[in-house]
């Protein structure tokens, strides 16, 4: 697996840095607190926010933004790694299962046993 974070304009897909947001929005945005989100382990599920560029019918690109589910693989360093878990609605070119590496500032939720949002 390429241990890097991916881009918009090298992949076509990109995660969201959700910290900044949390700062600007703090009644309406929760996300983890950094030592949990520090602390992840292999097994653990957690929710990313995705920006995926696609192209429409005539060529045109635009970016679609879709909050998924990732299982947790492990970790080096900073670097987590992690499997895609859901299927994106706006594209068929990431399904579950797809690799990918993700940093705590991109955890927006971690799945715990009884939540009600899977």
């Amino acid at each position: 697996m390429d241990m890097r974070l991916t881009t918009l304009d090298e992949d076509g897909w990109e995660l969201d840095d959700a910290e900044p947001i949390a700062a600007a929005h703090p009644d309406t945005f929760w996300m983890p607190p950094r030592p949990e989100r520090d602390a992840l382990a292999a097994g653990q599920q957690v929710k990313l926010i995705f920006r995926i560029l696609v192209a429409d019918e005539e060529g045109n690109e635009e970016v679609h933004v879709e909050r998924m589910w990732v299982n947790v693989t492990g970790r080096e360093g900073a670097l987590y790694t992690g499997e895609l878990d859901n299927q994106p609605y706006c594209t068929d070119e990431m399904n579950p299962g797809m690799p990918l590496c993700f940093e705590a500032r991109h955890v927006i939720n971690i799945y715990r046993e009884g939540d009600e949002e899977a």
